[in-house]
């Protein structure tokens, strides 16, 4: 909008400069570059930031990269996870206390019942304690450890792409914000120059009405004064662009006070327009949302190998130790007996472990398959729409050039135009009138110049977006 409005206010300004030359009668040259009032000089100046600049701004402040970060912090944190959990299959367990005094064996019990573990009161209490460790250290899984790692891997790098697709996002944006508030700069000077123009004609209609000149009228002066509202109403769509440019910039960047962009016009890209084959194959190679997709697709894989693997059962290596003693307790020496007051052993042996729900698991094998493919779908649809985009938006980008270059020539041969109308009216074979139609062509071409330019810009940003070829995009307005 802010684009379509900018055109009709130049061309509106611009179409009116030469009715008030004539007005006015002085020998201003239509050509020349207008002056803006000169103001006091301010004593303190915001830093004025680089589009390099509002970059990097973003890259660290932006909260949806805060937040894209964290993700792949949680992404790592489950590698780890899926890294130390089948080694760690381990636990401890300690109790301590006191007991009465517990005589006699399991042969020559000495009349003592279970009855003598109740502690009736303070004579004979001892203290006793325990401690017991076991764990499990598996040998061979059928690819249980290995299927979890993989997919934990894979999320790994779902979560990289995820982060470096907002991080695309965002510069786009940022982007965006910096040229449109270039637009509005450039469309605010361009309308301060023609209200400066028009008020010059006024004050000359205004003077010759008050002389009593025969060649002008009331009329002249209401048609110029009710063309000026019109323009002062149009041009404050060029302030509200200004601020909502400067809110976004400012938000994204972090910056909150005494923010400012580099005060230049807006000027072509820097970076060449390529073939449409180096941007397609870059949106196979670099596009995040694809990567994300056959990230993903490892990652079903692996989940599905996995359910697959939670077939069979877990073959592995037991250990275990444990120890107890109570002094008020009697050991007791025979092998048979449960000694469970005073006893220290190890052991260690081969074991099997084996969840025998085999229908409910092949269940859950078929929805992981079932995942899989819709993944699989989901690839191909990313590579597809991929390129359909880059594909538009290359078409986008050269049309864009093509305008700007058609209009940055119409600029040139309106301006050579008004030259040459110019030197007929020193020579005197025409007069001012003359000048209507070639300032009315050049403000046409001015504007659609400007709007060009930063349609440019922004289709080079864009096209470097849906390719993921991040370079490939302005680094200046």
């Amino acid at each position: 909008m802010l684009r379509r409005r900018c055109f009709h206010w130049v061309m509106v300004a611009l179409a009116l400069a030469p009715a008030a030359r004539d007005a006015r009668g002085d020998d201003a040259s239509p050509g020349a570059p207008f002056v803006v009032g000169e103001s006091a000089p301010a004593t303190i100046r915001p830093h004025q930031y680089t589009l390099e600049e509002c970059l990097a701004l973003a890259d660290r402040n932006f909260p949806n990269l805060w937040a894209a970060r964290a993700r792949l912090a949680y992404a790592h944190a489950q590698l780890e996870e899926a890294k130390w959990t089948p080694w760690f299959q381990w636990s401890a367990q300690s109790s301590f206390g006191v007991a009465p005094s517990l005589t006699g064996t399991v042969t020559y019990p000495l009349g003592s019942t279970l009855a003598a573990r109740n502690i009736t009161g303070l004579e004979g209490l001892q203290p006793f304690a325990s401690f017991g460790v076991s764990g499990v250290v598996p040998l061979y899984t059928f690819g249980k450890i290995d299927s979890s790692r993989d997919a934990a891997e894979a999320g790994v790098r779902v979560a990289e792409w995820d982060m470096e697709k907002w991080h695309q996002s965002m510069r786009m944006d940022v982007r965006r914000a910096y040229y449109g508030l270039g637009l509005a700069r450039d469309a605010m000077y361009v309308i301060d120059e023609a209200m400066d123009h028009l008020d010059k004609g006024l004050r000359g209609i205004r003077e010759k009405l008050t002389k009593g000149d025969a060649n002008v009228s009331d009329v002249d002066r209401l048609r110029l004064e009710a063309y000026r509202q019109e323009i002062v109403s149009q041009s404050l769509q060029a302030p509200k662009g200004e601020a909502y440019a400067l809110g976004a910039l400012r938000f994204m960047t972090g910056v909150q006070t005494s923010f400012d962009i580099v005060d230049q016009p807006l000027k072509r890209p820097d970076r060449p327009l390529v073939s449409i084959a180096q941007y397609l194959e870059a949106a196979r190679v670099l596009r995040p949302d694809v990567n994300m997709a056959r990230a993903g697709v490892v990652a079903r894989k692996a989940l599905a190998d996995y359910g697959r693997a939670k077939l069979f059962p877990d073959l592995g290596l037991g250990l275990g130790a444990d120890f107890i003693s109570t002094p008020s307790a009697a050991p007791q020496q025979d092998l048979w007996a449960n000694d469970g007051f005073n006893h220290f052993y190890y052991y260690f042996g081969l074991g099997l472990r084996w969840s025998l729900d085999l229908l409910p698991q092949a269940a859950r094998v078929h929805q992981a398959e079932s995942q899989l493919e819709e993944t699989r779908a989901l690839e191909r649809l990313s590579l597809g729409n991929a390129m359909y985009e880059v594909e538009k938006a290359y078409a986008d980008a050269v049309e864009a050039k093509g305008r700007e270059e058609a209009w940055d020539k119409a600029e040139h041969i309106a301006k050579e135009w008004i030259s040459t109308v110019e030197d007929h009216i020193d020579l005197g074979t025409w007069d001012e009138r003359s000048l209507l139609e070639p300032l009315r062509a050049y403000g046409n071409a001015r504007v659609q110049h400007l709007t060009a330019l930063m349609d440019y810009n922004v289709a080079m940003s864009n096209l470097a977006l849906v390719s993921g070829w991040d370079s490939a995009a302005p680094t200046a307005g």
